[in-house]
C-alpha cells in the first residue's frame, strides 16, 4: 500500500514538472520578447527572496517572490517573468539539506504552471498600448493575474501535501495558505508601485521600492521564530513535568498523537487540529506543582493525595491561558478530567458543558494511562483497553468520540 502511494506521488510530481516545462516553452516561444536586464535584476531579487523564505505552519515556505515576479511580468511580459520564476525555483538551502530530487522537480513544475497560466491571462487581457498601469482595466487585470497565481500555486502545493500525508486538500489549503491572501494582496499593491517607479525613474528605484517587501518578509520571519521558540520552551517544560513522574515519560506526546488521530476521524480542520495537538501536549503541565512524593507514590493514594493530584487541571489552565495563541482553548486543560456523566473533576460538569477538545484529550489520556505500567498495576493490552473504553461509553466518555478512538485502535491492530 505504501509503495503504491509513493508511486502515485512520484507520477503526480513528474506530471506537474513536465506540464510546467511544456507550458513554459510554449509561452516563451509565443511571447518572445525577453529582457536580459529584467532577467538579471529580477532574477537576483527573486532568488534572494526565495532563499530567505520563511517556513509555513504545516509545510512549505512563504516569501515576497510573487510581488517580484508580478513586477517583472508587468514590466517585461511573460517570457521574462517565466525565466525569472525558473531561477527562483533553485533553493540553495534545499540543496545543502539534501532535499530529495523529486521535491525540487515539484517546486519547479508548480511554479512554472502558476506563472504560466497567470501570465498568459495577463498578456491576453493587459492593455500595453496605453503605456499606463493606472487605468481601471489594467489594474483589474493585475489583480486577476495575482489571484490566479495565488490559487494555482497554493492549491498545487496543498495537493502534493494532501497526497503525501493523506490529509484532505481543502484542510491543508485553509490552514496553511488561506490566511496568506491579505499578505498576497499587499504584494500586488507593492508590485504596482515597483513597476510604476521603475518605468518612470529607472532601475535604481528597486533599491527603495523593495525595502517594504524585505521588511514584510522579515516581520513574518520574526513572528514565526517567536512562535516556534515559545512552543520549544513549552515542550521543554512538558519534559520537565514528565521527568518528575517516572511512569509517564512520553505520555503527553502520545496523548497529542492520539488526539490528532481522533480529530482527523472527526474531520476537524487543520487549524483546529494543530491547536488541539499543542493543548494535548500541555494537558498535564499543571503537575509541575504537584508534590513529587505523591506523583511517584507506589502504594494506594490517600484522600489528601487525591486532592493534591486533582489540582493539576486548574494549575495547568492558569499556565496555558497566558499563552496568547492558546488562551481561547485553555479550558480543554481545565476540563480534561471531567466525565460525560458529571462524576469527574475539578467541577463535576457533564456532557455538553465539556468542550470538544477536552473530550478528545480525556479519551486519549485515559487510553494511554490504561496501556502504561503503573506502580499499582500492569498495563492493559490493546484488547483489554478497547473493552474498557466500550464499558465507559456514556459514563466517562462521549459516545461519538470514543467510538472514533476504538475505530482507530482496531485499524492499528489490522495494520
Amino acid at each position: 500500500m505504501k509503495n503504491n502511494s509513493k508511486s502515485f506521488l512520484l507520477i503526480y510530481i513528474f506530471t506537474i514538472f513536465l506540464s510546467g516545462l511544456s507550458l513554459s516553452f510554449y509561452l516563451i516561444s509565443r511571447f518572445k520578447n525577453v529582457s536580459v536586464l529584467g532577467v538579471v535584476l529580477f532574477g537576483i531579487l527573486i532568488f534572494a527572496a526565495d532563499n530567505f523564505s520563511v517556513p509555513l505552519p504545516k509545510t512549505g515556505f512563504v516569501s515576497v517572490s510573487s510581488g517580484i515576479y508580478l513586477s517583472a511580468l508587468i514590466l517585461f511580459g511573460p517570457s521574462t517573468a517565466i525565466i525569472v520564476t525558473f531561477i527562483s525555483s533553485f533553493f540553495i538551502r534545499d540543496f545543502l539539506r539534501k532535499v530529495p530530487y523529486y521535491k525540487h522537480l515539484f517546486n519547479i513544475g508548480q511554479y512554472l504552471i502558476s506563472i504560466g497560466f497567470s501570465s498568459w491571462i495577463f498578456e491576453i487581457m493587459y492593455e500595453r498600448k496605453y503605456d499606463s498601469i493606472f487605468i481601471p482595466k489594467n489594474i483589474g487585470v493585475i489583480f486577476l493575474t495575482a489571484v490566479t497565481f495565488f490559487i494555482i500555486n497554493t492549491f498545487l502545493t496543498a495537493s502534493v501535501i494532501s497526497i503525501s500525508q493523506k490529509i484532505k486538500i481543502f484542510n491543508i489549503w485553509a490552514y496553511n495558505f488561506a490566511w496568506l491572501f491579505p499578505f498576497h494582496i499587499f504584494l500586488v499593491v507593492m508590485a504596482i508601485a515597483i513597476s510604476f517607479l521603475y518605468k518612470t525613474y529607472g532601475p535604481f528605484t528597486l533599491l527603495f521600492t523593495l525595502m517594504p517587501l524585505v521588511i514584510a518578509q522579515y516581520t513574518y520571519m520574526l513572528r514565526n521564530n517567536e512562535r516556534k521558540a515559545l512552543l520549544n520552551s513549552i515542550m521543554h517544560i512538558v519534559k520537565i513535568v514528565e521527568a518528575k513522574d517516572i511512569y509517564t515519560a512520553g505520555h503527553s506526546v502520545r496523548v497529542a498523537d492520539y488526539s490528532e488521530k481522533i480529530a482527523r476521524k472527526l474531520r476537524l480542520n487543520e487549524y483546529d487540529i494543530e491547536l488541539l495537538k499543542n493543548i494535548a501536549n500541555l494537558h498535564d503541565i499543571g503537575k509541575i506543582q504537584v508534590d513529587l512524593s505523591v506523583l511517584n507514590k507506589t502504594e494506594k493514594l490517600t484522600n489528601e493525595d487525591w486532592l493534591e493530584i486533582k489540582k493539576h487541571p486548574v494549575v495547568g489552565y492558569e499556565i496555558v491561558k497566558e499563552i496568547t495563541f492558546l488562551k481561547d482553548y485553555a479550558n480543554a486543560v481545565l476540563y480534561h478530567h471531567e466525565r460525560h456523566d458529571g462524576s469527574g473533576y475539578p467541577f463535576g460538569i457533564s456532557d455538553e458543558k465539556i468542550p470538544l477538545f477536552a473530550k478528545i484529550i480525556s479519551i486519549a489520556d485515559s487510553y494511554d494511562a490504561m496501556t502504561t505500567d503503573r506502580p499499582y498495576r500492569k498495563a492493559l493490552n490493546n484488547y483489554q483497553a478497547i473493552k474498557e473504553l466500550e464499558n465507559n461509553i456514556g459514563k466517562q466518555f462521549d459516545e461519538n468520540i470514543c467510538l472514533k478512538m476504538i475505530e482507530i485502535l482496531k485499524e492499528e491492530q489490522i495494520n
